[in-house]
């Protein structure tokens, strides 16, 4: 897809549903402007960015030793 295209398609999208909630499509208040921008340079982990994440690094078992702890098995 086309970014101009997909670019296009989303301002219709916030066109159409500001006018249904009847708001302005643009926010000229500036302390609005002021708290978004605040919100947007805050960032958090999420699941798929974290360095620990499982999703980008899986773990595998490693090697494994069974112990019996009965003692008739033990004696064996």
């Amino acid at each position: 897809m086309d970014v101009n295209r997909t670019a296009e398609t989303a301002r219709a999208w916030v066109e159409r549903t500001c006018a249904r909630q009847g708001l302005d499509a643009k926010v000229t208040e500036m302390a609005a402007v002021e708290r978004v921008a605040v919100l947007l340079r805050q960032t958090r982990q999420t699941g798929s960015r974290r360095s620990g994440s499982k999703r980008l690094r899986p773990r595998a078992a490693g090697a494994t030793t069974t112990r019996s702890r009965i003692d008739a098995t033990i004696a064996r």
